[in-house]
């Protein structure tokens, strides 16, 4: 499965975010499907995400895309049996403060069903199923079939980056959608890439 851009990947669902500069989450223009934008490394071995008591509440519950999510959520459990679609954002470094992105790309067989959220603050929890089975069973991530994508080594002898040397994600300007040069700050708006839960 190779990454793709946040608005190809909300489409393979069928959706489109309120605003591609903040969304975090779409719903289906019949309200039959919503989709998260998940941070891949903040998945529990267990395929379990639990945002309730984060440290960083305060960064991101006041932001435009958690209020969206919040709504989208809503939806997943009065329209959807609590399920969502899963585009999965992988981050350059998870160490790395802020995050910068390095890839996206839907996920293809399981689901995350929404087991708690509150309505006020946006925290919420969810785990990852498969919907093709009675219940919706639990799945871990070492289940899913589609593993993330790696970026394949490319030969040097070509004017191309060898296996030894680093590849430079491609981060987007969260405003206007630019790739961002080395410096992390947009040359179009002058934002600085800035990562919140998503």
């Amino acid at each position: 499965m190779e990454t793709t851009t946040l608005a190809e990947a909300f489409a393979y669902f069928d959706s489109a975010p309120a605003n591609p500069r903040w969304s975090w989450s779409a719903v289906s223009p019949d309200s039959k499907k919503v989709t998260l934008t998940i941070w891949e490394h903040e998945v529990d071995a267990d395929g379990s995400v639990n945002f309730f008591g984060d440290p960083a509440l305060a960064t991101w519950s006041s932001k435009p895309g958690n209020q969206e999510r919040i709504r989208n959520l809503r939806i997943a459990r009065d329209n959807c049996d609590s399920l969502c679609h899963v585009i999965w954002v992988t981050a350059r470094d998870p160490e790395e403060t802020p995050l910068k992105i390095a890839g996206r790309y839907p996920e293809q067989h399981l689901m995350m069903r929404v087991i708690d959220l509150d309505e006020v603050t946006g925290e919420f929890s969810a785990a990852l199923v498969d919907p093709t089975t009675p219940g919706h069973e639990r799945r871990r991530m070492v289940d899913r079939p589609i593993l993330p994508p790696t970026p394949s080594p490319r030969d040097s002898a070509h004017g191309r980056i060898s296996d030894r040397t680093p590849q430079r994600a491609i981060a987007t300007c969260p405003n206007c959608f630019i790739q961002l040069p080395a410096t992390g700050v947009c040359g179009s708006c002058e934002a600085p890439w800035v990562s919140f839960r998503g």
